[in-house]
């Protein structure tokens, strides 16, 4: 995901709150459990403070009070927290050559190597963590699992948003072409039989039955599949990839009817837009925040949520998680009080309340995840697909691969393999020598 990515899986492209709040349950610990009392000397929350956030994702000050300023105001009063928007002037070079303090850094996973840790604004929270009681335990596993990786096991942030991929479908479409709805638990094999019947030309539509999201296709694929390995090379002609784009581009794509609507639009793969807005493909990928930023939109049509289908030999195994990380950085003022602030947001109390809302929990509690989208624009709609298969890991992160543009690369020629221009082979051959291409550059800087 590129940058926007970070604030529409930030806004597209996350964020979650019951357990604790009515169970007594300050987050510490799992809910209901009993706390004996520890003797740790940590500050209480009676101090003035000032804490300063930023983020690579352009959010509007408006929506940072929305999701964490105003919640974090209401629980710490004697703490001044102040939102620098990233704009021009503000990117973060400009703050750091400025001397402009940053207590709280967040980004989304993908971006979170080429800021926090590109400008070595990093910090080890793990004593921090303990001295604070931050149970670990209580997160869904692959979302501390890739930080530790991230940070050879440091903890430079914790998750507060997620994100996660599931299939939505336009009833309307399937009533007019009289074909049954897709269901929890399906197969990529599964959903491409659907869709073929939904290519259909029909009082001079053209409805095509899936479209795939392409940069979800590489960066929350299943398989774990990293875009570089270790030895910073491209990953691309790695044979699991073949098999994810022969079942989730290619065969879904590639037909007379499919291609026509291809054709209409310049020769695009089609997108987003032609499930929420031009309401012609019938079903399309995308996360539990696609209903807040495309509301009015989706407002317009009968449409609900089924599991992302499943790779055949990975059954019960959905797509990766897309976290959002929020870390305190090394200049942070008050490390302590900045902590605090990171407990509160990912308490269950917090969790809890914006779970309600849409925004995907990052914990195991499943009073919290079940709660997803109760109190949106969209209660009643099947939201508990995003957590009907398992979580696989999260594929190895790297400052190398965020600092390059490898996920281009791998998409380039989509459009062209989609179409029936380039064959798979030639593609994939293409995009690893124009990868490690650019990765060799990155090695001689």
């Amino acid at each position: 995901m590129k940058k926007k990515m970070a604030g529409t899986l930030a806004a597209l492209a996350a964020v979650s709150m019951v357990g604790t709040a009515c169970g007594g349950n300050n987050g510490s610990g799992p809910a209901g459990a009993t706390q004996e009392p520890k003797e740790v000397a940590v500050k209480e929350n009676k101090e003035p403070a000032e804490l300063v956030f930023y983020s690579m994702s352009r959010d509007s000050e408006a929506s940072f009070n929305d999701r964490y300023g105003d919640a974090i105001r209401k629980k710490f009063p004697n703490y001044t927290i102040k939102y620098i928007q990233r704009a021009q002037g503000t990117d973060l070079p400009d703050l750091i050559n400025a001397g402009t303090r940053i207590d709280i850094h967040w980004d989304s996973i993908g971006s979170f190597p080429s800021s926090n840790m590109v400008y070595e604004l990093s910090y080890d929270m793990t004593d921090l963590l303990k001295k604070h009681q931050v149970d670990l335990s209580r997160f869904e596993p692959s979302l501390i699992d890739v930080m530790k990786q991230l940070g050879n096991g440091a903890i430079y942030g914790l998750p507060v948003y997620n994100e996660r991929m599931a299939l939505f479908y336009n009833k309307d479409i399937f009533d007019k072409l009289n074909v049954p709805y897709p269901k929890d638990g399906m197969t990529w094999v599964e959903l491409n039989e659907i869709a073929k019947k939904l290519n259909v030309e029909k009082d001079g539509i053209t409805y095509t039955g899936f479209s795939p999201s392409v940069n979800h296709l590489f960066l929350v694929n299943q398989y774990s599949l990293p875009l570089i390995d270790k030895n910073k090379r491209s990953t691309i002609t790695n044979e699991k990839w073949k098999q994810v784009l022969d079942l989730q581009l290619i065969q879904p794509t590639n037909n007379p009817v499919y291609q026509k609507a291809m054709a209409n639009n310049k020769g695009k793969i089609l997108d987003l837009n032609f499930f929420a807005k031009e309401q012609t493909t019938a079903m399309y990928i995308s996360s539990p925040v696609m209903p807040q930023v495309m509301k009015e939109e989706l407002s317009k049509f009968n449409w609900d949520i089924v599991s992302a289908p499943t790779m055949p030999d990975m059954p019960g195994v959905g797509p990766q998680s897309y976290p959002g990380y929020f870390a305190i950085t090394k200049m942070a003022k008050d490390k302590d009080a900045a902590m605090e602030v990171l407990k509160y947001l990912t308490s269950d109390e917090y969790q809890m309340e914006y779970s309600k809302k849409g925004i995907m929990t990052t914990l195991k509690n499943e009073s919290i995840q079940k709660a997803l989208g109760q109190e949106s624009a969209f209660k009643g709609k099947n939201y508990a697909a995003f957590f009907y298969n398992k979580f696989p890991a999260i594929a190895d992160k790297s400052v190398a691969e965020s600092q390059v543009p490898i996920l281009g690369t791998y998409t380039k020629n989509l459009n062209k393999v989609s179409s029936g221009e380039m064959d798979i082979n030639t593609m994939m051959r293409t995009a690893e020598e124009e990868a490690n291409k650019l990765l060799d550059g990155l090695k001689n800087k």
